[in-house]
């Protein structure tokens, strides 16, 4: 047991290294060009790197009141950090210093939402409650996004900037902030994305499975937004309101599903919800102009 303990915090020291150096180095790297491969290769490796500390995160056997002091601890230095450029103008003047104080702010923001999410899966006490809260979560989160922050973007425009974790490219010339992202990702996304695997750790599920079809799903999903977004305005707009958690919920219910044991009536009741969701993220995506 004590093995074990010192493997998962190892996993995850050597998790968050490894997405520290790609956050931080990603958009130094000038002489690949900006083509869609490049695109694609980098949206996949930075949500491999993500979700692996997302993952690792979760797997930390932390208190609910251990995780939520870690999460107050990461917001602190993040906003210390996030903020430093605009109060060290050398910071400012150096696009390498610039990028680090950058990638160590989206770092801990990424360490704060996990430790929120580890400390929240507490509520959840078996695996069937899991699969229709994840629908759930995915409505909530369709309405937030499309409803709540267009709302919050024009009364304060660089506010889900600010606190928002930033997916850098490979390859692109750094604009004068020395940052081009092909998006951003809210923080919401990973706290979900952290709560969903703490129950899958510790419900012993198929945790290295979910990692994996998690990966392929979200960074699909976000090249599909990159790719039809450039086709209209209308798609752009469409696309940038589409929510993170419904990717996730699907898979974890399908990559998990034989850990879960519905009733009949309960099967039937989560299909209703799925149909439901499925349609109404199809009717905005259609009537959105």
């Amino acid at each position: 047991m004590a093995e074990e303990l010192r493997d998962r915090y190892r996993l995850f020291g050597v998790a968050v290294v490894a997405y520290l150096l790609y956050r931080v180095g990603a958009p130094l790297i000038t002489f690949l060009g900006d083509g869609f491969l490049q695109v694609a290769l980098s949206t996949l490796v930075f949500m491999a790197l993500a979700t692996w500390v997302v993952m690792r995160a979760a797997a930390l056997p932390l208190r609910p009141a251990v995780a939520l002091g870690g999460m107050a601890l990461a917001l602190l230095l993040f906003f210390v950090v996030r903020l430093s450029p605009a109060f060290v103008p050398a910071l400012r003047q150096s696009p390498v210093a610039l990028e680090v104080a950058l990638g160590v702010s989206d770092t801990l923001m990424v360490l704060a939402a996990s430790m929120l999410g580890l400390a929240v899966s507490h509520i959840v006490r078996e695996p069937n409650i899991l699969a229709p809260a994840a629908l759930f979560a995915a409505l909530v989160d369709f309405a937030v996004v499309s409803l709540w922050i267009p709302r919050v973007m024009q009364a304060v425009p660089y506010a889900l900037s600010t606190v928002a974790v930033h997916v850098p490219q490979v390859g692109a010339k750094p604009t004068p902030t020395g940052l081009r992202p092909i998006g951003i990702i809210g923080p919401a996304d990973f706290v979900f994305l952290a709560f969903y695997f703490a129950c899958v750790w510790r419900f012993n599920m198929a945790a290295r499975a979910t990692y994996l079809w998690m990966v392929i799903a979200l960074a699909g999903y976000m090249v599909f937004q990159n790719v039809v977004g450039s086709l209209t305005p209308r798609f752009m707009d469409a696309v940038d309101m589409l929510p993170g958690l419904v990717p996730m919920a699907v898979v974890l219910i399908i990559v998990n599903r034989r850990y879960f044991r519905f009733s009949r009536e309960e099967k039937r009741a989560m299909a209703v919800v799925a149909l439901l969701v499925a349609g109404i993220l199809a009717f905005a995506f259609w009537s959105l102009k």
